[in-house]
């Protein structure tokens, strides 16, 4: 039995969630008129020639379409650093923790001229503790999810920056 005096917070909180956003002008990004869609299929991504470079350019064109005919270029540098977080008594590393940047610049397929640029940086961790086989595992799949990471958060960053395309 359902009562309008004590409905589920949850589905309250969604419902009053959604008409403050309707009531600002909030659009979806993707939507009909979103900003996203300025820069589907339009961009071609130029990173460094390493593993996390193709893993970055690899889920940014996943989730923005690969360029036929660029219109825009964006190019991404990476800083990836590995530290020490566990070790143990006998001074063995049991886990790693990969601190990631990206730097970041947006601009005309045949122009240097930087129409958004941006830094953003997370951070993942891998363990040691097994095989010498294991811990390279380990580590290239933690060296591949912080590059979907950094991709992600630059995705973000390109659709707010879409706006003044």
């Amino acid at each position: 039995m359902s009562s309008f005096k004590s409905p589920n917070p949850t589905r309250r909180a969604l419902i009053l969630g959604a008409l403050a956003l309707g009531g600002c002008g909030f659009s979806p990004v993707y939507g009909t008129h979103g900003n996203g869609g300025v820069l589907r299929n339009t961009l071609d991504v130029e990173t460094p020639a390493t593993r996390e470079g193709f893993r970055l350019r690899a889920r940014v064109e996943d989730r923005l379409g690969r360029a036929a005919d660029p219109q825009y270029r964006l190019q991404v540098t990476l800083e990836i650093g590995a530290t020490p977080i566990a070790i143990t008594t006998q001074q063995d590393t049991t886990r790693y923790n990969l601190p990631g940047v990206a730097n970041w610049a947006l601009m005309g397929a045949n122009d240097d001229t930087p129409l958004a640029t941006g830094r953003v940086d997370t951070f993942t961790a891998y363990s040691a503790a097994g095989t010498t086989v294991a811990t390279t595992e380990a580590e290239g799949d933690a060296r591949d999810r912080l590059a979907v990471a950094l991709a992600d958060l630059i995705i973000t960053r390109l659709m707010i920056a879409a706006q003044g395309l």
